[in-house]
């Protein structure tokens, strides 16, 4: 059987950005008992931001085993827009509707913030 490259790359990128995101959430999930999910958001954010920097500087457009392992595997795992609707749903469910608006406009418009500024930062400085 042939080793498949690409699927290495994926899967032990995805590897690593679950095991990230999984350790993100028992961090926030310790010292912050409140039904915010700071966890989700501090997750989402960061792989905002990282794709933004990986974009900017060219890095996954140059090299397709970093677009695949860094990009697809772990910023992939990473981030979760399954979660994050899970959470919106459970605070629109017990009828916190402020806290689900604020996930909603933190994931949304940070997430873009945290793409365009790695981006800016990404073509200034790793270009």
């Amino acid at each position: 059987m042939k080793l498949d490259w690409p699927m290495v790359f994926v899967a032990l990128g995805g590897a690593l950005g679950a095991l990230t995101r999984y350790g993100i959430s028992l961090w926030f999930a310790q010292p912050y008992q409140v039904s915010f999910p700071w966890g989700t958001l501090v997750a989402n954010l960061s792989g905002c931001f990282l794709v933004g920097l990986l974009v900017g500087s060219g890095m996954l457009e140059k090299n397709p085993s970093a677009r695949l392992g860094l990009g697809t595997g772990y910023l992939g795992a990473l981030t979760t827009l399954s979660a994050f609707g899970v959470e919106t749903i459970k605070q629109l469910e017990g009828h916190e509707w402020s806290l689900a608006l604020a996930n909603v406009v933190a994931n949304l418009v940070l997430g873009l913030f945290a793409v365009f500024l790695g981006m800016v930062l990404g073509r200034r400085f790793l270009t």
